[in-house]
């Protein structure tokens, strides 16, 4: 009878062995962004627990800090779906390293933004072209809307020879105008409406603005298994139709984020035409 029971006692044991092994490992999600990791960590953890609910497997938040380590993660499969910017999506793309996922859609109801250049009101400067040889900042290299939108715009407008300065941080850039280091500063047209709200800005103004670019958008390693990837689209373009979903959202608006709808591979010409513009190769 004891070996009876201790050979139901192995089978339960190794049954339960293999539940344990085949739980799927975690998905990865990276987050490509300025802020300090423990501020992504605090606007994201809401959207992954969501995703992680929905999927039924665990969704951790992974924080490469700029475009190099977020290209070596992608390319390792170090990271499998990720938050970029469409400048930094369209690289990897043409190299084969990713897929678009979801496109963010931002407060304005749009999917497409425009950045705005801004001086000191009283700085006598009245247009773009008045920004030849002169000291802009821009947020990052790698930005779309802190840096390749306005670049392209200024470039078309003939300013070629400008001092290039990156701020790393959309207030650092307000500062760097409002306290003269720089005679003027670039940023997305929403972000700037967002940051007035926590910097005085009412010694600016604002002299011209871009043409559109692509917003952000969720994008996913190329070798991501197809089946989990038409499920995390689904999960992620369906937020706004639940209440949960919803909830979520509802808490992303501070990142301009109004909900995500599903990827139109045609936004990739309009980065493509403004590398061209911008002089920047692609």
């Amino acid at each position: 009878m004891r070996i009876h029971r201790l050979h139901w006692l192995l089978l339960l044991v190794t049954a339960l062995s293999g539940q344990v092994a085949a739980e799927p490992d975690p998905i990865r999600f990276g987050v490509l962004s300025i802020a300090p990791p423990a501020r992504i960590h605090a606007k994201w953890q809401p959207f992954t627990n969501h995703l992680s609910k929905q999927l039924g497997q665990a969704v951790t938040i992974v924080i490469p800090r700029g475009f190099g380590k977020m290209k070596a993660a992608v390319t390792a499969n170090q990271v499998d779906v990720f938050y970029i910017n469409s400048h930094v999506f369209y690289r990897l793309q043409q190299e084969g390293k990713a897929v678009g996922v979801a496109q963010m859609q931002n407060i304005d109801g749009k999917v497409t933004s425009r950045s705005e250049i801004y001086v000191r009101a009283d700085s006598g400067i009245e247009s773009a072209e008045q920004l030849k040889g002169k000291r802009i900042a821009f947020v990052s290299p790698m930005g779309a809307g802190g840096y390749l939108a306005p670049r392209a715009h200024l470039y078309k407008s003939g300013v070629t020879d400008s001092v290039e300065i990156f701020t790393k941080n959309l207030s650092n850039s307000l500062h760097q105008v409002l306290l003269g280091d720089v005679e003027a500063g670039t940023m997305c047209g929403v972000n700037y409406r967002l940051m007035s709200k926590k910097v005085d800005t009412g010694e600016l103004k604002i002299i011209d603005v871009s043409d559109e670019y692509p917003e952000n958008l969720i994008a996913a390693r190329a070798s991501l298994e197809p089946a989990l990837l038409s499920r995390i689209r689904d999960i992620i373009t369906g937020m706004d139709k639940t209440p949960a979903g919803r909830a979520v959202l509802e808490q992303m608006r501070s990142m301009k984020i109004q909900r995500f709808l599903p990827y139109d591979p045609a936004s990739a010409a309009m980065t493509g035409k403004l590398l061209e513009e911008a002089q920047l190769n692609p």
